[in-house]
């Protein structure tokens, strides 16, 4: 009788653990493996105001003493630590630098100072150097915009003149703030006012601890104005180039082999195994990229996968259609049916760049020729420019645009291969030339140039060295260009600076969708989306 009370008494303790065990891991306790409870909603963003100077410091509330002969009552548990409050500076409107009070190439310190809010609590934090805050400059000739990191805030003067900076985070963005370098700042021209605010709710940036939320895709804009959307950190670098699709979604390969789908609000749509360097977009939505060294696969919008060809060794697609992908395999350019099944394959040499046409494609080979070819694989005609193809193929209205390695841009007949005209630069075209749908041309080389539709250089900008991700053709007169030295500007047709940044870092690739979005990818991986 005894062992048997004891055989119970060992029993059940082990039985209700266990039964406690599977309870805890159905209600999603750490241990079991379900859905972790829904955090509580954090404080959002609702405003950012900028203020000269570098940030303030916080303050702490004092903690209560004992007036004189009064006894200090002893503690019954130990006493919290003040809670510093921030109190922003008042909003600058206006600052004039007066000559000699910072010398030409001295620094000028702003900070930004979030109003973020949780129900009816309200906190103020310096987001000045956060990793989710852009900083622009309108002239980076007179006022440099700030590096990221620790750096944020702190511009550097150029040349006597004005210039407008702007500070965003998450859709939010400050009111502008003109500055007089060397000049009366009341001498200067108003800043513009923003674009109309989005009628989708943009999401703010976090506070400091908690994960960036996403912000939705704004309606189209007939001018950027610098203001970061929001962030995406795949946890890998970038391979190659960002493909965008006609609803705003964005889709790129990253070093570990993986394919990421991102919506127009910066959620993560696909993410699944890939080879190569560089996807693409359908016009129906469907994406189709590497699935091994060799094989082009193809995935429906849903995700589900739709077919799988081997084509051998290639980067991925270069140019795609409605109906067909273009894909270049060592020295063979391929045309793949969006069915799944090869078309043709022609030599040409390594391809380094295409561009699909009314009625086929046209393709640069590296230090070679620029070749038109008609659906059907017939190669219309060749072009050689002067010292090889260089830079990138364009193609509009009838007309291919080329870079040429002994400098300048040409303008090619697309229906005869005749050169219409050819404009010089002092070094071989590196990146470009790309077209904007106004018509304007823009290439960089030695300097960045604004070539108009007649062949007449309208511009050049030698303070623009191109980096490694190019030119960046905007839905309106406009483009985006990734200089060296962690430069990214958005210009006119005629030039002029919309704005400056330096907060992305090292700029890797860009891409620009039909709604006016700009996504900048970075060598650490990061995806900026700016508006």
């Amino acid at each position: 009788m005894l062992s048997r009370w004891l055989r119970w008494l060992v029993v059940t303790p082990v039985v209700l653990f266990v039964f406690g065990a599977i309870l805890l891991s159905c209600s999603g306790g750490s241990s079991g493996g379900g859905p972790l409870p829904t955090k509580s909603p954090g404080f959002e963003l609702q405003s950012i105001t900028i203020s000269t100077g570098a940030p303030p410091s916080p303050t702490f509330t004092p903690t209560a003493t004992a007036s004189r002969g009064q006894k200090t009552p002893t503690p019954t548990s130990t006493p919290k630590k003040p809670t510093p409050t921030l109190t922003p500076r008042p909003a600058a409107t206006s600052t004039t630098i007066e000559p000699g009070s910072v010398p030409t190439g001295g620094t000028v310190a702003f900070n930004a100072i979030g109003t973020f809010t949780k129900k009816t609590a309200t906190k103020f934090i310096d987001i000045t150097a956060g990793p989710f805050t852009l900083w622009t400059s309108s002239n980076n000739a007179v006022l440099q915009a700030p590096l990221s990191g620790p750096m944020g805030g702190v511009y550097t003067t150029n040349l006597a003149g004005c210039a407008c900076i702007l500070a965003s985070s998450g859709g939010v963005s400050s009111q502008f703030v003109g500055v007089g370098v060397y000049v009366d700042v009341d001498t200067c021209p108003l800043c513009a006012p923003l674009p109309p605010t989005p009628t989708a709710t943009a999401t703010s940036t976090p506070a400091p601890g908690e994960k960036p939320a996403a912000s939705s895709t704004p309606a189209v804009s007939t001018r950027s104005a610098g203001v970061l959307m929001w962030t995406f950190d795949p946890g890998s670098e970038l391979r190659g180039r960002i493909a965008v699709g006609s609803d705003g979604s964005i889709f790129f390969i990253t070093r570990d082999g993986v394919l990421h789908g991102l919506d127009s609000t910066g959620k993560e749509i696909m993410h699944r195994d890939a080879d190569g360097s560089s996807p693409a977009v359908l016009p129906d939505g469907t994406v189709v990229a590497m699935g091994s060294a060799s094989a082009l696969a193809a995935i429906g919008p849903d995700g589900a996968p739709l077919w799988n060809l081997e084509i051998g060794n290639s980067a991925g697609p270069l140019a795609v259609t409605d109906h067909t992908i273009y894909a270049s395999t060592g020295a063979d350019l391929e045309s793949i049916n969006t069915t799944g099944s090869l078309n043709w394959r022609v030599n040409l040499g390594p391809v380094t760049s295409a561009a699909a046409t009314s009625d086929g494609v046209v393709v640069g080979t590296s230090r070679g020729a620029v070749t038109a070819l008609a659906s059907d694989g017939a190669v219309i005609w060749t072009f050689q420019p002067d010292g090889g193809f260089s830079g990138s193929v364009a193609y509009s209205d009838d007309v291919v645009y080329a870079g040429s390695a002994s400098g300048g841009v040409y303008a090619i007949d697309m229906r005869t291969g005749s050169p219409i005209w050819h404009v010089n630069s002092n070094r071989a075209v590196t990146t470009g030339p790309v077209v904007a749908p106004s018509g304007a041309i823009f290439a960089g080389a030695d300097s960045t140039y604004g070539v108009t539709a007649d062949g007449q250089v309208h511009w050049t900008d030698s303070s623009l060295k191109p980096g490694e991700a190019g030119l960046t053709v905007l839905g309106y007169d406009g483009m985006f260009e990734a200089a060296t030295d962690d430069m990214g500007a958005v210009l006119t047709g005629d030039g002029s600076y919309v704005w400056t940044a330096r907060s992305f870092g090292k700029i890797t690739t860009a891409a620009s969708s039909p709604s006016g979005m700009l996504y900048v990818g970075t060598s650490t991986g990061r995806i900026f989306a700016v508006r």
